[in-house]
């Protein structure tokens, strides 16, 4: 999910977010469309045609950032897009090619055809793995076991390609660099399966053997049934990582940080421990991201707030706090705060300098009300934030006392402040308001 802000608002939550293979800019050539029959493309599909002899048939990508049969990209960074598509030949039911093309002052012309034992395309990324100047290509294709895919590189120059040896099984593959350097780096996740252990996977290219090999691999937990958000950045201190949330069965949401001890040239996963409960096991669907723009990647955990008893646990507010990790002493560093009303999306920061079991909020329809918490029972009504409807809040219905936050086409979220001058939680209107934070829709 993305974070929409009003503009008065600093406080900042955990983005929704769904991954893919790779989180890499993407260009207006990379995105999802059927082919179009004109200009360079129609030589593109003439030159697919002549190769394939015959009748063929496209195959798309199923995952990651590029999901078109035919990717237009610049590999060798001289303005000049080459161009790769996927497709299996009329008789051809489990061989599938990968048709790497360049444009010459002659035309089209064929860089290389490459053809797989396999019917479909998993993933496609683009990195500078193997040094070369130009951006490799990495294919991930599809197995007749679920959750296992085949990685596969290829390398461009010159207007030829060339195959790179890689030879990994994995669930899903991610570009990235572990290192403080420009180089970057391929990791491979794997889910538990019949074939495949949980795990992830450094890898780097080996220029004498033109392969990539496996530098070091380290056990994820063998529960996690998918990936739900991956991405790579500073964990702190120097240290750059991996973090990966996954799902249960259940689906329930736990969170791996994966990084690469330079002094025991190993990779750590430190949040996970066989048979010992994971930390940042929850719920609510809070992903681990960079989110107040810091630069460094924050870790959420999920519990709720105080209630009375079983009854009222439900309409209790979860209480996220987001954490940064401390490589050296790999530990989570609490940073802040929030409650979450996930049902209205938005969530709102709490105040450093509330002391944690003396509040707490509820949830009430479309409201979140937060009160004084006195030795296991509500005290004094503190503030509300209440989303009303948008064309309530235009009409005026039943918001007598209330101040509007932010507005948009669905919701008006709007504050009612109750906190007395002398109370040791007391807010401006103008401080809750830089509290709140939306929650966009998923996407």
């Amino acid at each position: 999910m993305k974070l929409r802000l009003p503009a008065a608002v600093l406080g900042a939550c955990m983005l929704f977010s769904a991954g893919g293979c790779s989180f890499l800019e993407l260009s207006l050539d990379d995105a999802l469309r059927p082919p179009k029959t004109m200009g360079n493309e129609a030589k593109i599909e003439k030159l697919i045609s002549d190769s394939a002899k015959g009748g063929y048939t496209l195959k798309y990508p199923k995952n990651g950032n590029y999901r078109s049969a035919i990717i237009t990209k610049d590999l060798d960074g001289d303005d000049v897009a080459e161009a790769i598509a996927f497709f299996c030949g009329k008789d051809e039911t489990t061989r599938l090619h990968m048709l790497v093309m360049h444009e010459t002052d002659d035309g089209w012309k064929v860089s290389g055809d490459f053809v797989t034992e396999t019917t479909d395309v998993d993933c496609v990324d683009f990195a500078k793995v193997t040094g070369s100047d130009s951006l490799d290509i990495l294919i991930g294709y599809s197995t007749y076991s679920p959750n296992v895919n085949f990685l596969s590189c290829y390398s461009y120059k010159n207007g030829d390609t060339a195959s790179v040896s890689a030879g990994q099984s994995y669930s899903a593959f991610y570009c990235g660099s572990l290192e403080q350097s420009n180089r970057t780096e391929v990791v491979t996740l794997s889910l538990y399966s019949a074939d495949n252990e949980a795990k992830a996977t450094l890898l780097e290219y080996n220029g004498d053997k033109r392969a990539l090999y496996a530098k070091s691999s380290v056990a994820m937990d063998p529960s996690v049934v998918s990936f739900k958000h991956v991405t790579f950045g500073e964990l702190g201190g120097g240290t750059r990582g991996i973090a990966v949330d996954g799902a249960y069965a259940d689906k329930t949401i736990c969170s791996q940080i994966i990084y690469y001890n330079r002094e025991l040239a190993v990779l750590r996963n430190p949040l996970y421990r066989e048979k010992v409960k994971n930390v940042t096991l929850r719920t609510a669907d809070v992903y681990c991201t960079d989110s107040n723009n810091d630069g460094l990647i924050d870790i959420p955990t999920v519990e709720k707030l105080p209630y009375e008893n079983i009854d009222s646990r439900a309409n209790t507010a979860d209480k996220m706090t987001r954490h940064t990790f401390d490589a050296a002493n790999e530990a989570l560093v609490r940073e802040n705060d929030f409650a979450l009303n996930s049902a209205y999306n938005f969530c709102v920061k709490i105040p450093n300098d509330w002391e944690a079991d003396t509040f707490t909020a509820r949830l009430d329809g479309n409201a979140m009300r937060f009160f004084e918490w006195n030795d296991k029972s509500l005290g004094t009504p503190i503030f509300e934030i209440r989303a009303f409807d948008s064309a309530k809040w235009e009409q005026g219905k039943e918001t007598d006392g209330y101040t509007l936050i932010y507005r948009d086409n669905r919701y008006a979220y709007a504050l009612k402040n109750n906190t007395d001058s002398d109370s040791q939680f007391e807010l401006t209107d103008d401080e809750i308001k830089t509290s709140f934070s939306l929650l966009g829709d998923t996407g």
